[in-house]
């Protein structure tokens, strides 16, 4: 017989070692009020939020490598996706972990059970060492890193439900928007602010934005979100 394990976390911060394991037939509640913190991964759900055994959460030293490209050596890797999950995430680093990417230039980057990653423009404390984003959409994911604003960590883009395509970039001036469904547009600079939100999106006129490096995210109909890292020239 399967024993039943239910660990109800109220009003507090739960920290656990390098490794978190959740056994078939127990789960974790975290309430609204409380987080959970596995080895520097923090969750802080916006609502109360369980996690549903069988699942683990383990923290690799090594990098993620996808070509020239890779994350700092600091990876989160889970055995089932956390799904449905809403609220901030903060990832904490060591400077000796950054594998020669500048603090200002981290992101956060999360991997789907598709196999694509995602980045998105985290908060970045760099006295703390410590990523933070705070996900007001339904996201779901499978491991956690960070990486170089410039990098891409997955070969295939991200494709939502349709078709999407956002060109040209690099862009001087305008960037269109081509999709089958409708998509609102947010902007963002690198320190997480956001610069620009539009529903409906075709094109966005950046020409007065400084030369730099964006987050742009797209938003269909099913809350269904994709990150393009923009070059304005």
């Amino acid at each position: 017989m399967n024993n039943l394990l239910f660990v109800f976390l109220t009003g507090t911060l739960i920290s656990f070692g390098q490794t978190l394991s959740v056994g078939p037939n127990s789960s974790i509640n975290i309430n609204s009020s409380s987080s959970l913190s596995v080895d520097g991964l923090e969750l802080a759900p916006n609502e109360a939020y369980t996690i549903s055994g069988p699942n683990t959460i383990d923290r690799s030293n090594g990098p993620i490598v996808v070509g020239d490209n890779t994350s700092i050596n600091r990876v989160y890797e889970l055995s089932a996706e956390l799904s449905n999950y809403s609220g901030i995430l903060n990832f904490k680093y060591l400077e000796s972990e950054l594998n020669s990417i500048l603090e200002a230039d981290l992101v956060l980057e999360v991997l789907n059970t598709n196999g694509v990653w995602t980045s998105v423009p985290a908060s970045i404390d760099e006295a703390n060492n410590t990523l933070s984003y705070d996900f007001t959409e339904l996201v779901g994911f499978t491991s956690v890193t960070a990486s170089d604003v410039s990098a891409t960590l997955t070969v295939k883009p991200v494709l939502l439900d349709g078709y999407v395509r956002v060109y040209p970039n690099p862009t001087t001036d305008f960037l269109h928007i081509v999709s089958n469904t409708a998509q609102k547009a947010t902007l963002f600079n690198t320190a997480g602010q956001k610069i620009l939100e539009t529903n409906n999106a075709t094109a966005l006129d950046v020409i007065d934005l400084p030369s730099g490096v964006y987050l742009l995210n797209l938003t269909n109909g099913q809350n269904q979100i994709s990150t393009f890292k923009i070059i304005k020239k």
